[in-house]
């Protein structure tokens, strides 16, 4: 028993290292194309359009990504992905070179791309977290992963504005493939089934990818819980198209932020989730993980009044500042308060064979209205400076928020799925 805890304990650590190598550089490369995108544009939409793509590969990928990763060997998987997303860089940082950053096209397919990848990784490591660790270090890896990601979260948009002004694109493209090269290597010393001498994928290896999607899809139906977070989180992301687009083009384009406070304000948000991050990871198990996650999302709801309440005041820009930074630092806190508790009660009680596909469906179906809510705040934000959006945007999140369950008939202090 020992041996196996000390191994997985170093399985916690790689698994940490290949988070902090797969993000910094993203992090960095992504938070600059934005905001070249803002800067060059000057528009929400041509932001917004970068913002869609995501949830839009996403959808299309939808019958596919999880019944793969359930079908076949998940480190093979995680590989394929990873040589993807660096092909993608080699062929990106090729077309600038020669055509410059100014077609945006070449940048868009990029995003596609990557998503593409990132689709297949994160399926993947959620599905094999439960075979690469312990059951008592669930929670712990999940939250110590939530703070490292925050944590490159919050010095990628601090170099990002930094190296701004003085490193070329094209440079910070070739970082990127450097540390995604890294994160292979890492990943191939990671044991996939440490607590399971079977592999999970042996049911699956005789059946249509199609028909393993179907049964997914049933499993999480039948499942009142299941099936009320994936409409109930539809709601509230179609909502958060308000911070995703709104946020930053008002920083940028409104109130003129300069990119070194544009940074600061965007590291925030992931200092928050990592205060919420190490609270978790030295706290017991959540007894209720879906009514944790429930309160929090009230109280995101209650953050988006209040600042568009603020917003709508004249202040001058360093009160501004403060607003908006106090504003990113709770949600930060309150997103990683909504995710972590919820992931791990999805892992622990969804049966293995099916964790690839059910968290797939959850996962996309969450963001099936996300392309919808950026566009939609996109516009709005195109043709309107009203801080009042955000205001009513939290009004409606309570609205859905604290009548949802009742109409679910919803008990959110039971755990069985």
């Amino acid at each position: 028993m020992k041996s196996i805890e000390k191994a997985s304990r170093q399985q916690m650590i790689k698994v940490l290292l290949s988070t902090l190598t797969g993000n910094l550089g993203s992090g960095i490369l992504s938070f600059i194309i934005g905001l070249l995108i803002l800067k060059s544009t000057d528009s929400a939409l041509s932001f917004g359009i970068s913002q869609v793509i995501g949830p839009v590969v996403s959808l299309v990928l939808l019958p596919f990504t999880g019944s793969i990763v359930d079908k076949f060997d998940k480190k093979k998987v995680l590989v394929a992905a990873q040589l993807l997303s660096i092909i993608s860089l080699c062929i990106y940082g090729i077309m600038i070179y020669y055509y410059g950053f100014e077609h945006l096209i070449f940048t868009y397919l990029l995003l596609i791309f990557l998503k593409i990848s990132d689709q297949f990784l994160v399926t993947s490591f959620t599905a094999s977290i439960v075979n690469i660790v312990i059951d008592e270090h669930i929670q712990k890896v999940k939250s110590l992963q939530q703070i490292l990601s925050s944590l490159t979260l919050i010095t990628a948009p601090i170099l990002a504005a930094f190296l701004y002004d003085f490193v070329p694109l094209l440079y910070l493209v070739a970082s990127e493939i450097g540390l995604e090269i890294m994160t292979i290597f890492i990943m191939l010393s990671i044991n996939f089934h440490l607590t399971s001498i079977v592999m999970d994928e042996e049911s699956t290896q005789e059946e249509n990818i199609l028909i393993l999607f179907k049964q997914g899809l049933d499993y999480m139906i039948k499942s009142k819980k299941l099936f009320f977070a994936l409409i109930f989180a539809m709601l509230v992301n179609f909502m958060f198209g308000a911070v995703n687009v709104g946020i930053p083009f008002i920083q940028i384009n409104i109130l003129h932020f300069s990119n070194n406070i544009y940074g600061f304000t965007e590291a925030i948000f992931s200092f928050g989730m990592i205060v919420s991050g190490i609270i978790l990871s030295v706290s017991k198990n959540i007894s209720y993980p879906l009514y944790s996650s429930w309160c929090m999302i009230n109280v995101i709801g209650l953050l988006f009044v209040v600042l568009g309440i603020l917003l709508g005041i004249i202040l001058e820009k360093i009160y501004f500042i403060i607003i908006i930074s106090i504003f990113n630092l709770l949600i930060g806190m309150a997103i990683t308060w909504v995710n972590v508790p919820i992931t791990v009660w999805m892992t622990k009680e969804i049966p293995k064979h099916y964790q690839g596909r059910v968290f797939n469906i959850l996962n996309t179906g969450a963001q099936l209205l996300t392309p919808l809510g950026i566009l939609f705040f996109s516009a709005l934000f195109d043709h309107s400076n009203n801080y009042s959006i955000f205001m009513i945007s939290g009004f409606i999140i309570l609205l859905i928020t604290l009548t949802y369950p009742l109409l679910f008939k919803i008990n959110l202090k039971e755990n069985q799925i």
